[in-house]
């Protein structure tokens, strides 16, 4: 089984942010940015399946701007095994709605046919929420939302969830989507000989080939 996981880039949780003068914005002028932090721990949840054997991929994809390779490598340091970038915005101050990454990702699950969807439940940069479920709702599978805890066996994976009363323990049919929360791990450092081969990474033909029809195809 492949899983695959959507990661964001935004700016680093540790920087403050600063307004443009004229108001029109946040100023992202040599600003740190980062991964997405419940998009890490997304990644780390995915990663430590495939530790248990649960899995046998795990494939991250970024969808923004030609920057956003940055996030990959560090994906990859982390352990992703591939990555897959879809340019569709030009400028970092372009951002694009879930409704519109919900579609690309859903054909990038159609060209790859992972088991699995792990998302963050949302970005610090717009705390939307929405992409997971939107993506869930075009592909007609089942989600778990939220999630602090996933267990997969026997292709269902059984989540608890956190909701207002307390938790939850839902099981849902595989292929799902599962949104991570922050209680679902602490994820790990990318090790520096991680890191200099993700640097050393390529991105492949056959992959800018589908990033170039999926684009196409979708944002038309």
């Amino acid at each position: 089984m492949k899983i695959l996981v959507p990661v964001k880039r935004v700016i680093d949780y540790n920087v403050k942010a600063r307004v443009k003068p004229d108001g029109s914005g946040v100023d992202l002028a040599n600003v740190k940015m980062s991964m997405n932090p419940f998009d890490e721990i997304a990644l780390e949840e995915a990663i430590r399946q495939k530790e248990k054997g649960v899995c046998s991929e795990v494939l991250a994809v970024s969808i923004g701007v030609k920057q956003a390779q940055e996030t990959l490598r560090t994906a990859l340091a982390m352990g992703a095994d591939r990555a897959i970038l879809i340019v569709a915005a030009e400028t970092v101050e372009t951002d694009i709605e879930p409704l519109a990454v919900a579609k690309l990702l859903k054909a990038v699950i159609s060209e790859e046919e992972p088991g699995l969807v792990i998302a963050g439940k949302q970005a610090i940069d717009n705390d939307m929420n929405a992409t997971g479920q939107m993506l869930a709702a075009l592909l007609d599978w089942p989600q778990a939302a939220f999630a602090s805890e996933v267990v997969i066996t026997d292709g269902k994976a059984k989540v608890t969830r956190e909701v207002d009363g307390g938790l939850q323990t839902i099981s849902v049919n595989l292929p799902a989507v599962v949104t991570a929360d922050l209680r679902l791990n602490e994820p790990r450092y990318a090790s520096l000989p991680n890191i200099m081969k993700a640097k050393r990474s390529r991105w492949s033909r056959k992959h800018r080939k589908i990033m170039v029809s999926i684009s196409a195809r979708v944002l038309m």
